[in-house]
């Protein structure tokens, strides 16, 4: 029998622009066109997923399941300007994102999952890849930086995250993390969201 290990767990992530359709709700998810505008990038799946797996299989706590994404942002000197990600390995945990309370420039937003669905990659494995949804909303981080067009805000990286309480970050299970490449970091504008796609395979 094989043991689960970090290669049967793996992810990909990607990002996308959200704009409503004229004439539509914008606060409604579903009337948003998705454009993608990166090519699929690797995660690195964190200790804290077995954890996170776990609680769920042994108890069937839903407060374990995958309930949102933290978007981590900066706001840049000007338009077009890059940050440089932070190097990091899967130690990684909920005091990482305690801490940017420190920074002069960085945040992270705490935003819900719009949407999970399950897919089969096949050769026996039924309904093993999830695919999780959730897009940048409000006006601040969790540490109170401003998060617009204005500020130059930059979406440069995202963790994938179980709300353990959620009205409670200090609580939070990180399942995995990831950075965009400078080229492909993603600055809010002034007429759309930023979306990421996040997928996760097990085999």
């Amino acid at each position: 029998m094989d043991l689960i290990g970090l290669n049967r767990v793996k992810g990909r992530v990607r990002a996308f622009q959200l704009s409503p359709h004229a004439a539509q709700d914008p606060k409604n998810a579903s009337l948003f066109r998705h454009v993608p505008v990166v090519p699929w990038r690797d995660n690195l799946v964190l200790y804290q997923w077995a954890e996170i797996a776990a609680k769920l299989l042994a108890t069937g706590d839903s407060r374990y399941r995958l309930g949102g994404m933290y978007l981590e942002f900066a706001n840049v000197a000007s338009p077009g300007d890059t940050v440089s990600p932070p190097s990091f390995n899967r130690e990684r945990d909920i005091e990482y994102y305690n801490d940017l309370v420190s920074s002069p420039s960085a945040d992270y937003l705490r935003v819900p999952m719009t949407a999970i669905t399950t897919t089969s990659s096949g050769n026996g494995l039924e309904q093993n890849i999830l695919t999780c949804f959730a897009r940048s909303s409000g006006l601040s981080g969790v540490h109170g930086k401003p998060f617009s067009y204005a500020s130059n805000s930059v979406i440069y990286g995202a963790a994938l995250v179980a709300y353990v309480d959620a009205t409670d970050a200090t609580q939070d299970l990180l399942f995995s993390c990831f950075y965009f490449d400078p080229a492909d970091q993603q600055p809010k504008l002034s007429t759309s969201q930023v979306g990421l796609e996040w997928q996760i395979t097990l085999e």
